[in-house]
Order: structure tokens, then sequence, then C-alpha cells
């Protein structure tokens, strides 16, 4: 493929023009993309980049980007109308995100929603926190019950007391609210990553319909019966945690052998919520038990079965946009094992579009040990960093479908090779020898979003949070 060349006034595909004038100042900061060394051998084999492969994958995507006009919610959707080729028939979106603290990834993540809702007939927001509390924030985008913030702040997540959340739940809710759109939008989370709210769900139907039985299961789960002592709990040994899986997969068994008397006593629906939640319960008792390994993949094996099982519920026109990080999206492998997106991608193939996120400088939320959540900022990235590549075509914010480029050559190559990119959690700290940056391989995301300069999400209370 013959690549053109980077001076000022090039165009790319969509008719808008980029160049190195856009990019002075961060050339004067952090260098230029053709001074890099090695070559494409050494790219491959030594995992650097030189400056002719960074060049020719910059420029790839300087011509195949599509040009977003701003992150806010209230920009409209003409701007986003090419992404409906890049979505297809897709019935899963899964948005990621390079940091849980990052106002624009949120923003986003809103934009794509509606977009996602409104152009495509998606019904459900799916995000990376517990199934069992987000049914609150549920109750109240369909039918207006409760506090919005009282239910975001049930979530327990950094990602959930933001502005920028609470600005999309509201959004749902106003959508839910038109009385044009028949089809309404449900909010869940897929996570199981605590016990003791399914703990209270299933012991509330259980006392319905076998109270026996129910203050039998009631001793078993005592020990994550309520916050503090779950949380207490936690410190317990892994002997204690084998134990007390054998004896939820025994509850497990016991209301799946009764069903039929139960749902006599109550109804097939509230008999599948209860059995969810006690699923649920086992999905974080076995965290627990297991969680000295240093194996994250459990979590997202029983995430994606989370999904899976939403979508079964929702019928099959039901459609789902994912939030979670980056990690979880892609299609790589995560601690030790596959991640969220590997395991939904074996489950559901091209039925499933990946997005991830990246960043070339700004500040964000983050924990920091022993201080609670805090702002931070980064300066440019590296140029030999996918963050500082995507930022050398000189587009604040863009999409790039990473599925068009041409096989074989040497922007198919780098994408397929692993390379540096920003991927922080909930906590950073600035003297981290990596700057947050891990090994990402690009092509285990379909789409790459980028966001050039970043804010911090801002927070919807002055509540103080710590990390758990």
């Amino acid at each position: 493929m013959q690549l053109a060349g980077l001076a000022v006034g090039n165009r790319n595909k969509y008719g808008n023009q980029y160049g190195r004038g856009s990019l002075t100042k961060r050339l004067a900061i952090g260098g230029v993309v053709a001074g890099l060394a090695c070559g494409l051998i050494c790219a491959q084999q030594q995992g650097k980049v030189s400056a002719k492969t960074a060049e020719a994958v910059t420029e790839w995507v300087r011509n195949e980007a599509i040009p977003l006009a701003s992150a806010a919610p209230a920009s409209g959707l003409k701007d986003m109308e090419p992404l409906g080729a890049v979505v297809g028939d897709a019935r899963i979106v899964a948005m990621g995100e390079a940091t849980h603290g990052t106002r624009e990834f949120f923003q986003l993540k809103h934009r794509m929603l509606e977009y996602l809702v409104k152009q495509k007939g998606f019904t459900i927001f799916g995000i990376e926190a517990n199934w069992p509390e987000s049914l609150v924030v549920n109750d109240y985008v369909l039918n207006g019950s409760g506090d919005p913030q009282e239910a975001v702040n049930g979530l327990h997540l950094l990602t959930a007391n933001t502005e920028e959340l609470l600005e999309l739940i509201r959004w749902m809710r106003e959508y839910n609210e038109d009385p044009k759109h028949v089809q309404k939008v449900k909010f869940c989370g897929f996570d199981g990553q605590t016990a003791y709210v399914a703990v209270r769900n299933f012991l509330k139907y259980l006392e319905k319909v076998d109270p026996e039985g129910a203050k039998a299961a009631a001793k078993i789960l005592n020990p994550i019966s309520d916050a503090e002592k779950e949380k207490t709990a936690t410190r317990k040994p892994g002997a204690f945690w084998d134990v007390e899986e054998d004896r939820v997969q025994g509850l497990l068994k016991q209301v799946e052998s009764k069903k039929e008397n139960y749902v006599r006593e109550s109804s097939q629906v509230e008999w599948v919520m209860a059995q969810h939640n006690l699923e649920i319960v086992k999905q974080a008792v076995d965290l627990y038990a297991i969680k000295r390994q240093g194996n994250v993949s459990p979590r997202d094996l029983a995430m994606a079965k989370n999904v899976r099982w939403i979508l079964e519920r929702e019928g099959s026109n039901a459609k789902i946009m994912l939030w979670a990080h980056n990690g979880h999206v892609s299609t790589g492998m995560l601690g030790g094992g596959a991640s969220m997106g590997n395991e939904l991608r074996q489950m559901y193939g091209n039925q499933m579009l990946v997005c991830g996120f990246s960043f070339d400088q700004g500040w964000f939320e983050a924990y920091q040990k022993g201080k609670g959540a805090r702002p931070f900022t980064v300066g440019p990235a590296p140029a030999d960093t996918v963050d500082g590549v995507l930022a050398a075509t000189g587009i604040p914010l863009f999409a790039v479908d990473l599925r068009r480029t041409p096989a074989g050559g040497a922007v198919d190559g780098w994408l397929r090779t692993p390379q540096k990119m920003r991927s922080i959690g909930a906590m950073y700290s600035e003297n981290w020898p990596d700057g947050g940056f891990s090994e990402v391989t690009p092509r285990d995301f379909d789409v790459l979003f980028f966001v050039r300069q970043t804010t911090a999400v801002r927070e919807s209370t002055r509540t103080v949070r710590t990390a758990e």
C-alpha cells in the first residue's frame, strides 16, 4: 500500500485535515515519531517501534480515523453516524477505559449509549458493578423509584459516585419516561465481587417460600450477611473459604432441586432472581477462596457468564452495551487467564464489538494507597507507545476500526504485536516504575477511541472515598 506523506494539509477519508502543524506543542514536549529507533524486524522481535513503522501506523490511523466533535453528551449524534457501519449488527458493544477516573471516557460512553439506543435498538446498559446492587438503579431508570444519587452511591465504585455516570442514569430515566419509547432501556451490573446484598435478597425470598430452609441458609451465610461481617471474613484463612464454597454450592443444588415447590409458592421470575442472587454469592465466595493465587480470570469468567445470563433472560432481541476497564473488555489474556472479553468472544463471536480507550496526556482520578481517591496528572505519552502513536495523528478525538487494517503489512504486524499502552485501574502512584503502562496487543480490540487531552471525573457527592 502506498503511504501518503505527513505534510500539513493531509486529509483523511472523511475529509478532515490533519498534519504536523497541529502537533507543534506535542513535538516540543514529547519528541517526534520520526526520532524513534529500530526497524520493523526489531519491532517484532524486541518490542521496539521503528520510526518507519510508527509513521506507517500513524498515517494509516490518520486516514481511517472517525473524528468526533466532542466528548460531551449534549453534542448530538451527527458526528457518530459513521460508527453505524462499525457497529453493524453487533449484539454486544463492550466499551473499555484506560483509567477508572477519566471524564472524557465516561462522557464518550454516554454518547455511545445514546447512539446505540436511538440508532441501533440497544436495550440494556451494563456496567462493571455488582448485579444485586444495580437492581436499585434499574428500578429508578424504569420506574422513577427512589433517589438516583443514593442508588448510584450503593454501587460502591470509583466509577459510580461521579457526575458523569449520574448524568447517564438520568438520561436513561428521561428516555424511558417518554411514552413514544415503547422499548425501555434497562440498567444492570454484571459483576459479583461482594456477597452481602445478594445474601439479603436471597434470604428474603427463601423466608417466603421455605421458612425452615431459610433458617438453615442464614446460618451458612451469616459470615457474609452484612458489609462489616463480610469485610471481617475476608481476612479468614483459605480453609474457611473452601468450606464456605462447598456450603454455598449445596444451597444452589437445594434451590434447583426444590424449584417446582419454590415456584409454586412464588413465581418463575422470583425464583430466577433468587437463584441468580445466590449465584452472585457463590461468585464472591469463589473470589475470596482463590484471590491469594493472583489469578483474576475467575472473576472475568463470572462476569462473562453474568452477561450471558442477562441477555438470555431479556430475550433474543436484547442488545447490551458494556462498560468496564480495557483489561476486562479486551479479547486478550488477563492476570493469568482469559479476560471477560475473551470469554464473550468465544460465546458470541462477531456478534460482539470490543472498543478500547487510549489517551495522550491529562489528568484522571484514582486511589492512592492510604489517601483515598485523588486526581493524578500525566504528561504526553512516549512516542513508542500505542497512545503516543495515536497522538501523533494530530486528531484530538476520534475512533478507528482496527479490523480494516490491510493484512500482512507493517501496520497489521504492529497491531498484532504487544505494545506499551496506558492501563491504569483503581489504584495509581507516580512512583510506579512502569508509569501505568502495560504490554497490550492492540488487535485485542476491534476499535480504539482516542482522547488527546483528558480531565478527571467530577464527584457527585462530598463523600470521601477510600479503597476497600
